[in-house]
């Protein structure tokens, strides 16, 4: 496992010590405030909880420590305002990243893509390209660009953004989801290591949230970069293993390539000058409005520290012919699964008070963002394995083949 640290254009970050302190003083008022909580002294950072099957987790609240990174994506998407110059902007940027691994991965990824930036001008107005730069213009350039590949995926991705307007909520980055192909290429060690010398993105200082292992066939790295507009970025740089022939990111990566597998949102509403988020279930009881529906949900034993639920995936019945025989030769279920192509998920993460969260941002030394407008502080900013090993369950459930009739 390849776990390299720190960039050329980064200072040593804060003294971790400093963050730990800081996690401390959040358990200890969340456990003194509400119910429900497990807390250990011998962990005076975490909280511990019980899942529906009696199993505890851990939840440590000691945030990533990391010197900012600036927020490029604003050098490409600012001032944008018609369809064709966000597609010229995206394309910029993209041009402006790294190339990736990608020998493994089949010409049909390249056509995908393409098709859909062309299909976008038909699709999409000047007025949805003003909504997505004026959004992807606060990340930095990586996230920039493979958000924009999610949102211009599906018209249906941006209703999202219209619910938001209708329900009065905030809509926020959380995450992206990169597949990867085996790590028998080392293809997702390779793709850590490019973000992090290139980009700026860092491996958390927590041994346990570097690098998951799942015993049915996946690992992956979180990584994470904090902005000097206080935007977390996060990302999950998966693969399948070695000896997992029939699990199916390696596939899912040469049939879509490094396009995201999924852009994870989250939405707030401001309250007193501050972000408070919406919990999963009404952000899900809202969907129907907008003509989506929720697959599967996890994450309530965390008392809303970290919610998720992919919506149900768009179908593609255009993978090549090729590409699905060489799948039915693996597995024929495959054949399948391979047209659950990109996803959106939900996810709900809880808010800080609103002192807390000026200490937390004191720690990044950005305060002064702060007061310019409300920024989403989430008391907890990292992944969980069990609630990952879920929804990619989830994500490649396949409705049932269609009924012959004659």
């Amino acid at each position: 496992m390849l776990m390299t640290q720190q960039t050329s254009h980064t200072r040593a970050p804060p003294a971790t010590s400093e963050f730990a302190r800081f996690a401390s003083a959040v358990a200890t008022h969340l456990n003194a405030t509400e119910r429900g909580w497990i807390y250990a002294s011998k962990s005076p950072a975490s909280l511990f909880s019980l899942r529906p099957d009696q199993q505890q987790i851990r939840l440590d609240l000691t945030p990533f420590a990391a010197v900012t990174q600036p927020a490029d994506a604003a050098l490409f998407f600012d001032n944008i305002n018609t369809l064709t110059e966000l597609i010229e902007a995206y394309q910029a940027a993209k041009a402006s990243c790294s190339d990736e691994p990608d020998q493994q991965v089949h010409r049909y990824a390249k056509q995908y893509l393409e098709q859909r930036v062309q299909a976008a001008h038909n699709n999409y107005s000047n007025a949805d390209a003003q909504r997505i730069a004026n959004w992807v213009k606060s990340l930095d350039r990586y996230a920039a660009v493979k958000s924009i590949e999610s949102l211009l995926d599906s018209h249906d991705n941006l209703a999202l953004f219209y619910l938001a307007d209708q329900q009065g909520w905030q809509v926020h980055f959380d995450h992206l989801a990169i597949r990867c192909g085996s790590s028998q290429q080392q293809h997702a060690e390779i793709m850590v290591q490019q973000l992090q010398e290139q980009h700026g993105y860092i491996s958390p200082h927590l041994t346990e949230q570097q690098y998951y292992l799942f015993g049915d066939g996946w690992n992956a790295y979180p990584l994470y970069k904090m902005l000097d507009n206080g935007q977390v970025i996060r990302l999950f740089i998966d693969q399948s293993s070695a000896n997992a022939p029939l699990q199916i990111i390696q596939h899912w990566n040469r049939c879509y390539g490094f396009n995201p597998h999924h852009l994870a949102l989250r939405f707030t509403r401001i309250e007193n000058k501050q972000c408070h988020a919406v919990p999963l279930l009404e952000a899900i009881d809202a969907l129907p409005s907008a003509g989506l529906t929720a697959l599967t949900p996890t994450g309530f034993y965390t008392h809303g520290l970290l919610e998720q639920v992919f919506l149900k995936p768009h179908r593609n019945s255009h993978v090549p012919k090729t590409l699905k025989a060489e799948l039915a030769n693996i597995d024929v279920n495959l054949t399948r699964t391979i047209e659950n192509g990109k996803l959106i998920e939900l996810v709900s993460r809880r808010e800080l008070p609103a002192d807390m969260a000026q200490q937390l941002f004191t720690l990044y030394n950005i305060v002064a963002e702060i007061t310019k407008r409300p920024i989403s502080a989430p008391i907890y900013t990292y992944f969980l394995p069990a609630q990952a090993a879920h929804v990619i369950k989830t994500s490649v459930q396949t409705p049932p083949p269609e009924p012959r009739h004659g």
